[in-house]
């Protein structure tokens, strides 16, 4: 899924808890992450690097899960652009 970010909630420099992402036809979503949120990708989303998409309006793509119902992000990772 595909959006701008809106708000990232983290406890330190490294970990995320949460964030809410305006996707590209509109929705407002909220995504909370798990344990392991973007291990294993190519370039790391810290919570700073994450504002720093949400101050500029970067769009980034989200892989997610539904869990009962809740949104759980597995990871974020920046937009190529076209």
């Amino acid at each position: 899924m595909r959006g701008v970010l809106l708000d990232v909630v983290s406890p330190g420099i490294q970990q995320v808890d949460s964030f809410t992402l305006r996707t590209d036809d509109g929705q407002e979503l909220h995504f909370s992450t798990t344990p392991d949120f973007n291990q294993g990708v190519a370039h790391l989303m810290t919570p700073g690097h994450m504002r720093q998409h949400m101050a500029l309006g970067d769009p980034v793509e989200v892989t997610y899960r539904d869990q009962n119902g809740s949104l759980v992000a597995l990871s974020a990772t920046d937009v190529s652009s076209p």
